[in-house]
């Protein structure tokens, strides 16, 4: 098996640089081996140590826990080549590690990406000290044996790269929905033009698009953290549960068309339009706004508050913003999105992706349309 460090040549005979039987006591006052044994093992930073030989000799259980070691038969007298420098996608990492068995010196810290044969990426700080203190009398044949000292970073490095995900995402939302109401406003108000719904209702599909694009591109974000990847598992369950409550929705809007119409309420003039060709068309509008509103916006601002609460508020302000969006549509429009964004930011919650939700958005606003409007 090649790697990017195969000119690594470690000689034979390693003695453990661990060994607290080998090492003497130490003088009055000082540390014993074993206590320093004890420091490294309850160390929150992983301690790895090679040996002249190349084989890993010491492991304490903050490292085996940092790369999902079970235990320390796994590693210990193994290859610290095989185990840790075999996959070439870590040219940083290996070649780290190359230069400093070649120099034969010892390393400042090192920020590192490391990706896990699972692909688990993980993001580590590496300082590499040499086991001989002669380092620099060394011959050039003759490895000296290291310690490596990892602290796991990846919280800290996930943690500021969310921070800048979501302030590009939240700038893109507030340029694109104050651009669209400035617009509105404009050609409703200043020009008097009074546009089709459909232009709204493009110029929203055009705006999530453009988010897509911008989380694509611009931030960290993976297609199954904002939804569009389906839980397989439950996926079945989870049509079901939405094809449950798309039919008593449809009951319960038909129904109060009805009621409505015996009261002598006639909204409009035919009891239900529509087309097939609005229908399938709103099939990709219903979509692109569940991408909006569950997977850009709600996301967003459940991960950002972190407080008491946080799915609920997500759900409130997000659902207050996408009504926003429907302004153009008028006041009982927009009360109607606010009540089905409400109902969607739940079961967006409850199954954890926008499939659900979309196929609900479909039917629900198109009949409500198709009704009432």
């Amino acid at each position: 098996m090649g790697t990017a460090c195969d000119d690594i040549n470690f000689p034979k005979g390693a003695r453990d640089p661990m060994n607290t039987e080998a090492l003497p006591e130490p003088r009055s006052g000082g540390i014993s081996a074993a206590q320093k044994a004890m420091i490294f093992r309850n160390m929150s930073d992983g301690i790895m140590t090679v040996g002249e030989n190349g084989q890993i000799t010491y492991v304490n259980a903050a490292l085996l826990e940092i790369f999902h070691f079970e235990k320390e038969e796994d590693v210990l007298g193994k290859s610290f080549e095989k185990i840790f420098l075999h996959n070439k996608k870590n040219h940083a990492f290996n070649k780290f590690f190359s230069l400093a068995t070649e120099k034969r010196q010892p390393t400042e810290k090192t920020f590192l990406r490391y990706r896990m044969d699972n692909g688990e990426k993980l993001y580590l700080d590496i300082d590499v000290s040499l086991m001989d203190q002669n380092w620099n009398h060394i011959s050039e044949d003759r490895f000296p044996g290291m310690m490596i000292l990892i602290e796991n970073a990846t919280d800290r490095f996930t943690l500021r790269q969310r921070e800048h995900d979501y302030a590009y995402i939240f700038a893109g939302i507030i340029f694109c929905i104050t651009s669209y109401l400035m617009a509105w406003s404009c050609i409703r108000f200043t020009l008097g033009i009074q546009l089709h719904t459909s232009i709204y209702t493009m110029i929203i599909e055009v705006i999530t698009f453009a988010l897509f694009l911008e989380i694509v591109f611009f931030t960290s974000f993976s297609l199954k953290e904002i939804g569009l990847v389906p839980r397989w598992k439950k996926f079945k369950q989870n049509m079901l549960e939405t094809l449950t409550i798309a039919v008593i929705s449809g009951a319960v809007l038909v129904l109060s068309k009805i009621i409505l119409a015996l009261f002598g309420i006639q909204i409009k003039s035919y009891f239900l339009g529509g087309s097939w060709r609005g229908l399938a068309n709103y099939g990709f509008t219903a979509l692109l706004q569940e991408f909006l509103a569950r997977g850009v916006i709600q996301t967003s601002v459940k991960s950002l508050m972190r407080i008491k609460y946080q799915k609920m508020l997500g759900i409130i302000l997000t659902s207050l913003l996408f009504s926003l969006m429907h302004m153009p549509f008028g006041f009982i429009f927009m009360m109607g999105a606010l009540v089905l964004s409400l109902a969607l930011g739940y079961l967006f919650e409850r199954q954890g992706d926008l499939w659900g939700c979309a196929l609900l958005h479909w039917f629900c606003g198109y009949l409500t349309m198709c009704l009432y409007f």
